[in-house]
């Protein structure tokens, strides 16, 4: 399995995703770091705390990472079936499931790995600018860096979960658009927050929500080749 991760990897190559990557990065850390800067002179002055900071972040990494692995699911699943490439894997002496589920695998760990990663280095950027730039009221501390370590993980692996569930989508018609504008849907009803000035709610923060998306993700994935050895895939 892992041999067709790296043939999967190699073929599409997807380490050119990595400047992507390092975009969204800078992108989403340059916007929210405006955002923050931009504050200080209303009324509230800038931002609470390191946890509002990084609440942010995270709501846009959600959303963009999200997006990033529904265009990964096209280029390695969706226009394989629509331009009949994946018929000709599928004369290969291997089986579909395993052809598939390696293609799935890469998508979510790529998806998966990019939001923790992203995240993360994120962070760290922000334990170094803070003296100088003053971000948000208070400090960043080892501790309070190594504390959100594993709400990092959590959101990074239920979201790449998440980001499955466009293939549900672009497999019925077999669009790339189709797949990339039901992520765009689910990221922003996923993370989109409403405050009344006071309290503020959003979806990603009911942990039941999340979770049961990240399952109706898998179990999508699931379906997609189960049946895949006896299904014409013309």
């Amino acid at each position: 399995m892992l041999d067709l991760i790296k043939l999967e990897w190699r073929k599409h190559r997807m380490a050119r995703y990595f400047t992507n990557f390092f975009s969204c990065v800078i992108g989403i850390y340059g916007f929210v770091a405006f955002i923050s800067l931009a504050s200080k002179n209303d009324v509230d002055g800038a931002m609470g705390s390191f946890q509002e900071f990084m609440s942010l972040i995270q709501i846009f990494s959600n959303i963009t990472f999200i997006i990033l692995g529904s265009v990964i699911l096209s280029r390695l699943i969706i226009s394989e079936f629509r331009t009949k490439t994946m018929q000709v894997l599928f004369t290969y002496p291997i089986k579909r499931q395993k052809i598939l589920f390696a293609k799935l695998m890469l998508a979510y760990l790529f998806t998966t790995g990019c939001l923790f990663v992203g995240i993360w280095l994120m962070q760290i950027i922000t334990y170094f600018l803070q003296p100088s730039l003053g971000l948000f009221e208070g400090t960043v501390t080892p501790q309070g860096l190594w504390a959100t370590l594993p709400n990092t993980v959590t959101n990074a692996f239920m979201m790449g979960a998440i980001s499955l569930i466009p293939l549900f989508f672009g497999m019925r018609k077999k669009s790339t658009a189709t797949t990339i504008t039901s992520a765009v849907i689910i990221a922003f009803l996923m993370n989109s927050t409403v405050s009344n000035g006071g309290a503020s709610f959003s979806l990603a923060n009911v942990v039941i929500i999340p979770i049961i998306l990240a399952l109706c993700g898998i179990g999508i994935a699931y379906l997609s080749f189960r049946n895949i050895d006896v299904k014409d895939v013309a």
